[in-house]
């Protein structure tokens, strides 16, 4: 497997092994391309837990109910230990024998904004970057839609997968469009069934 550099990403372009559409211009870097944050967030809400009580990855709509959505704004507040969940604004398609790895900017990092996505994505996978984001310092951050939030790291396979992401029985993202919670109950589901 090799990280692909910008000529290579270009070609890949060229060649339908990656598509990304949702922005006008791609932001391309020498071995990545940049990815804009969409204006949709979930965000985990603390004030609609009770006292001692957790989250549960089989009960989908207890943990769903965590959640509250925020969509539309101009900038978002990240405030200090909480967790949001956001979006790119790219949408990005995968070949059978094309990976991506997703990288916080270390311009971003650098405010003390931990930009974490569950950060491989599979061959063959189609959709949104969903973001993982917390605010590590003690006051809050003011981040407007738009910003250059993330990088998109491109590898190619020796081969191309047998069963790409976009064909698995059992794959929760595919097609993802916007910030999506956790789907990890399927997991538990897919045992009992």
């Amino acid at each position: 497997m090799s990280i692909l550099s910008d000529g290579e990403i270009k070609r890949a372009i060229k060649k339908h092994e990656i598509a990304i559409t949702g922005v006008e211009d791609i932001y391309l870097g020498p071995s990545s391309v940049d990815l804009h944050l969409d204006n949709k967030a979930m965000i985990l809400d603390n004030d609609k837990f009770s006292e001692g009580e957790m989250m549960d990855f089989k009960e989908k709509e207890k943990t769903a109910g965590k959640f509250t959505e925020y969509n539309g704004w101009d900038e978002i507040i990240i405030y200090p230990g909480e967790f949001y969940i956001l979006s790119s604004v790219e949408k990005i398609k995968f070949a059978d024998n094309i990976v991506g790895f997703i990288q916080g900017r270390s311009s971003i990092a650098r405010m003390g904004i931990n930009i974490h996505a569950a950060g491989f994505f599979d061959a063959g996978f189609e959709g949104t970057a969903t973001l993982e984001v917390t605010n590590f310092t003690k006051h809050p951050i003011k981040i407007p839609k738009d910003t250059r939030i993330c990088q998109m790291v491109f590898a190619r396979t020796g081969f191309s997968a047998e069963i790409p992401y976009n064909r698995k029985r059992d794959s929760k993202y595919q097609g993802q469009s916007g910030p999506t919670i956790t789907s990890i109950h399927k997991d538990y589901d897919n045992k009992n069934s």
